[in-house]
């Protein structure tokens, strides 16, 4: 399927963008502009201590309003009309070379650029937050996904396949930053092969070969273990939980706002799914609305009863199109009444599924009693919610269709808050 995509290309430009205040876990942002101001492409338009959102466009900022976000929370945005010159698109930029600053100098480049890591979509973190933690840690590698989590979504994988220069430099620069001891590639053995890539022993960069169309592979579990089981013996080095986890998308913002002083103002995205004429891969801008980009898709050859955001498994289900792109979107899919299943939420039949499916042990339907009929629940049990790896298993064999991997990660949350 993927080597169907010959090429990607810019999204229209938008007349009228909603940005988000909450881009990333934990970590809204406060306006740094004010209703009636313009504003140019790529300012800092809001911010918080970890992070900042950029102007994806040149414009007028109309309203602060609320809107409905990929993650089906409601949260408030900027909206701002398109006018003016932009800064960046269009114009020629001369890259510059990073190899000789120290790691930094390396670091400042990032500061201020608007970088999440989007390793899981679900809790996309402050990159700067991570960088930050990892200071007092020593010993730390730096573990790069190559392909999706969720095996409905092909994204991460479109993005090697179109920028893995960049995205192999990006890993560099940030391994410099932390003072990794090793950068593991996560790849297919198939794609490791056809690239000709090969463990590099003295420098420990390493090319790990899982399947990215097997179930969970992709989650920071699974890699963990395959890595030490093939590397531990030979290398005296073993992966963990503290080390960094990323993915494509996270090493191209990393490789732009050295190389190119450029800040996040895009993504791109797969666009899919029955109700549109064909599949793309887009450039589109933060806040563009999928209401929107329908124009530019082809217009609907089918009413969709249903936008599916990042994927079948991990992803979310929203029923409205005013949805703003934010930075942790990397798929859309509209699809029509005749594929979706029924959504009815049922009475649990105590089946024992989440329990005996979930990879790290928990009880899922547990959780869900404690957080929706209010049982009492023992401390340390609540607190084994912070085991969950978001895979969605315990959603996908659920016979009741009860949405039992969100409720656990809003008991994380209230953890996290805690």
């Amino acid at each position: 399927m993927i080597n169907n995509y010959k090429y990607t290309e810019n999204a229209f430009l938008p007349k009228t963008v909603f940005i988000p205040l909450l881009q990333e876990k934990n970590g809204s942002c406060k306006p740094v502009v004010k209703v009636g101001e313009f504003v140019t492409e790529g300012q800092v338009i809001a911010s918080s201590d970890s992070s900042s959102i950029h102007s994806p466009i040149p414009g007028l900022l109309k309203d602060v309003c609320s809107v409905h976000c990929p993650d089906g929370k409601i949260e408030n945005a900027l909206q701002i009309i398109t006018q003016g010159s932009f800064t960046y698109l269009g114009k020629p930029s001369k890259p510059e070379a990073w190899e000789s600053l120290s790691p930094a100098s390396l670091e400042r480049k990032l500061d201020g650029k608007g970088i999440i890591n989007t390793f899981s979509c679900t809790h996309p973190l402050s990159l700067t937050d991570q960088i930050k933690k990892t200071e007092k840690l020593r010993n730390i590698n730096l573990v790069v996904r190559l392909f999706d989590e969720d095996t409905y979504r092909i994204s991460d994988s479109l993005m090697t396949k179109f920028y893995f220069k960049q995205i192999q430099e990006g890993a560099h620069m940030l391994a410099k930053i932390l003072d990794a001891q090793s950068i593991v590639f996560v790849l297919g053995p198939k794609d490791i092969k056809e690239m000709n890539l090969e463990d590099d022993d003295k420098h420990m960069i390493f090319y790990l070969g899982l399947n990215p169309k097997k179930y969970l592979n992709g989650f920071k579990y699974e890699i963990i273990s395959s890595f030490n089981k093939i590397y531990r013996k030979t290398y005296s080095i073993s992966l963990k939980s503290t080390d960094i986890f990323i993915d494509p998308y996270t090493l191209y913002d990393i490789y732009n706002a050295v190389v190119y002083n450029i800040p996040v103002m895009s993504r791109s995205i797969h666009f899919t799914g029955n109700c549109i004429p064909a599949s793309c891969f887009l450039n589109v801008r933060i806040g563009f609305t999928l209401k929107e980009l329908t124009s530019q898709l082809g217009g609907f050859i089918k009413n969709p009863a249903a936008v599916i955001i990042n994927g079948k498994v991990c992803g979310n289900c929203v029923n409205w199109f005013d949805v703003p792109i934010t930075k942790y979107v990397k798929s859309v899919e509209f699809v029509s009444k005749a594929n979706t299943t029924d959504s009815q939420v049922y009475t649990c039949i105590k089946c024992g599924s989440c329990r005996y499916n979930c990879p790290v042990g928990i009880a899922p339907d547990i959780l869900y009693d404690y957080v929706l009929k209010k049982t009492s629940l023992n401390e340390d049990l609540v607190k084994k919610a912070t085991l969950c790896i978001n895979c969605g298993k315990c959603n996908t064999v659920c016979q009741a269709r009860i949405p039992l991997c969100q409720v656990i990660t809003m008991i994380k949350d209230k953890l996290d808050e805690q």
